[in-house]
């Protein structure tokens, strides 16, 4: 398994990501510091010949794979609603555990994001200490944002993506990005730079201003949990290849529209994992990848890891609140 260290990041940098992610944003004992509220699923993914003859890598080979998923709310307080009205909701995350045959776990975390507001981890700390409260209502100062966002040009694209994020329907009706650069390599050891994406099966359905008024502020959860019962959530893996020259390092640049994708296999999510304190205590960390795929050199990619880390060993020594969030 591949866990790269990170140059750009270290202890220092984690330590002052959460600290202002604690301080500023949200901190509730025994959460993610991020995707606080969440639920774990199960379900299987199976790879198309197309992802095979691309990469070595054991769950890429067509065999049904086993997955536990864990589908979250992106905010760092999970009494955060899941919208702000029929309009504007929240970001959501898809994260993915893979079942090697060979032993062990393969992992990727996605998100309902174009753009992420991010090049490099000092990007990240810097605007989650913008969003200090320093009004007297407690919100942040629109000051301080605008300010990070006129230093930090190429984070708006991202920033305005979380902003307007559309009320969501259900997790199932999401469109998630891996965001980060891959490498894929066959089994003639040939490399391809890639980034994925997950296509829902399920259209897109806009909620309407009266179910709006109608649905509780947490319906997501329950509304997965409903879906699941009735019938299976089902998403299409994308593989975007890149060109020579192509940005690997910076997952806030696009590459050219034209670039060639390849359906890669089907994620089918059926049922609620037994076990969700399991899935809570878990980490999905993007960088843990099976031979056959590799880390592209995206300083963010690694930081998110480390970030990971601390994140987990600090709620796992907390007192988790007894709250049901439905």
């Amino acid at each position: 398994m591949s866990r790269h260290p990170d140059e750009h990041g270290g202890p220092e940098r984690v330590e002052r990501l959460l600290h202002n992610m604690e301080t500023y944003i949200a901190r509730v004992p025994g959460f993610r510091r991020a995707h606080a509220r969440g639920i774990g699923v199960r379900g299987h993914f199976t790879a198309t010949p197309e992802a095979a003859a691309l990469t070595s890598a054991e769950h890429m080979q067509g065999d049904r794979i086993e997955v536990v998923g864990r589908l979250s709310n992106s905010a760092g307080n999970p009494y955060n609603v899941d919208r702000g009205s029929a309009k504007t909701g929240i970001v959501m995350g898809m994260a993915v555990r893979f079942a090697l045959p060979s032993g062990g776990n393969a992992e990727w975390a996605a998100l309902s994001l174009i753009d992420f507001p991010a090049r490099v981890p000092e990007d990240f700390i810097k605007l989650a200490s913008a969003q200090r409260r320093g009004l007297p209502t407690g919100l942040p100062n629109p000051a301080r944002i605008v300010t990070f966002l006129a230093t930090h040009p190429h984070c708006l694209r991202g920033f305005r993506d979380i902003v307007a994020a559309p009320a969501p329907r259900s997790f199932a009706t999401a469109a998630y990005r891996g965001l980060h650069a891959y490498y894929l390599v066959d089994a003639e050891g040939n490399r391809r730079a890639f980034r994925y994406h997950w296509e829902p099966a399920a259209p897109h359905d806009p909620i309407t201003p009266e179910e709006h008024r109608e649905l509780p502020p947490f319906h997501l959860l329950s509304e997965i949990r409903g879906r699941l019962a009735r019938e299976p959530a089902e998403w299409t893996l994308v593989f975007e290849l890149a060109e020579p020259g192509d940005p690997v390092d910076d997952l806030t640049k696009h590459w050219p529209k034209d670039r060639r994708r390849v359906r890669a296999g089907t994620l089918v999510l059926d049922r609620i994992h037994e076990d969700q304190q399991a899935v809570d205590d878990s980490m999905f960390d993007p960088t843990l990848v099976p031979p056959g795929i590799e880390l592209s050199d995206d300083p963010v990619l690694h930081f998110r890891s480390e970030a990971y880390v601390e994140s987990q060993r600090r709620r796992n020594g907390e007192t988790k609140p007894s709250i049901v969030l439905e």
